[in-house]
């Protein structure tokens, strides 16, 4: 295959969303990764470009850096979140759409009781902040926040997260499904990371790297330590190309993972790239882990330092995007797993 470019893109997009948006294909993807330790995070896009995605791009949002204690200092591994007693408060807003309506509908009935005109108007927008807050501060899910969303607006929350308008889809073109790999319910471990999950879930789907686009975590977890409280990563997704055969191995990764049958179930979307060709061929994964490139951090908003430093972690393990199978943080944030088709 000839050389291209590779290209490093930052924007406010869901990783499913970015795909569709651009009709980026698996096989042009090493992956992608959260620019802050926050659900609410954008993402840092790595893949082989073409002129299709380049003339896309353009109408994408840009990336926000939406954490605390200085956002993409705390990405690098300084700083903190919010406190667990914050997070819990924000959890019993979002219990459901009544938690964030039905307590301004209260309000706004005990102040027309009391003869006050009006009382306190939430508009749509004010609603829709409050959901993407409760998001960012992790009390809900990417699912709960497009319920919530789609009640307020009373249908639905739009075609793809951040706005993004859809390419044109390739003729007979798979679903993209996004799939929870690790690190399930109550079997959390810092020595079950990508490395131990990825090559186990290869299996059960027999899996190929030209269907992937990467892993990226959506959940967060705040733990109470000496030095005070902490936010990990807590909940692992990977998005690829759907084929039928993926579907035992999904079931079956389901039951194994979550014996009564609490797994999350796959997110499917509408894809946009054509069919994958390429046959299972049962090559060993490499799985290895390196630190940030701390270094580069504080230009972190240009992207393309970020970006330099990753092609030259991956040019020297030499593999390219059709051999990823994406790469993704640690539960600390310290480090970033890189997974790929061992040559």
């Amino acid at each position: 295959m000839a050389k291209t470019a590779v290209i490093e893109d930052m924007r406010d997009v869901d990783p499913v969303g970015y795909i569709r948006a651009t009709g980026l294909r698996p096989e042009d993807s090493y992956g992608f990764l959260p620019i802050d330790l926050n659900e609410g995070t954008s993402f840092f896009f790595l893949y082989r470009d073409r002129p299709e995605y380049e003339q896309a791009r353009p109408a994408l949002p840009g990336a926000v850096s939406v954490g605390s204690a200085g956002g993409l200092a705390e990405f690098a591994g300084v700083g903190g979140g919010e406190s667990s007693q914050e997070i819990s408060e924000l959890g019993k807003l979002g219990e459901g759409l009544g938690g964030l309506v039905a307590e301004a509908q209260k309000a706004q009935e005990m102040w027309g009781a009391q003869g006050v005109a009006g009382g306190p108007q939430e508009s749509e927008a004010d609603r829709i902040a409050g959901i993407e807050r409760l998001k960012k501060m992790g009390a809900i899910n990417e699912q709960e926040y497009k319920q919530l969303v789609s009640e307020v607006k009373g249908g639905s929350a739009g075609p793809e997260p951040g706005g993004a308008k859809a390419a044109k889809a390739a003729k007979g073109a798979p679903d993209i499904v996004m799939h929870r790999v690790y690190p399930g319910m109550r079997m959390r471990s810092s020595l079950k990371q990508l490395d131990d999950f990825m090559p186990a879930y290869r299996d059960a789907l027999g899996l190929c790297p030209e269907d992937v686009y990467g892993v990226f975590p959506r959940g967060t977890r705040t733990s109470n330590t000496s030095d005070g409280f902490d936010t990990e990563w807590d909940d692992f997704w990977i998005v690829y190309r759907d084929r039928e055969e993926y579907a035992a191995g999904r079931e079956a990764w389901a039951k194994k993972m979550n014996k009564k049958g609490k797994w999350p179930e796959a997110e499917v979307s509408p894809g946009v790239a054509e069919a994958g060709k390429a046959a299972f061929d049962d090559a060993d994964i490499e799985v290895e882990k390196d630190r940030w490139p701390r270094e580069k951090m504080v230009m972190r908003k240009q992207g393309s330092d970020l970006g330099d430093a990753l092609r030259k972690k991956i040019e020297k393990w030499g593999y390219e995007p059709e051999d990823s199978f994406g790469f993704c943080p640690d539960f600390e944030n310290s480090g970033i797993y890189f997974a790929w088709r061992k040559k």
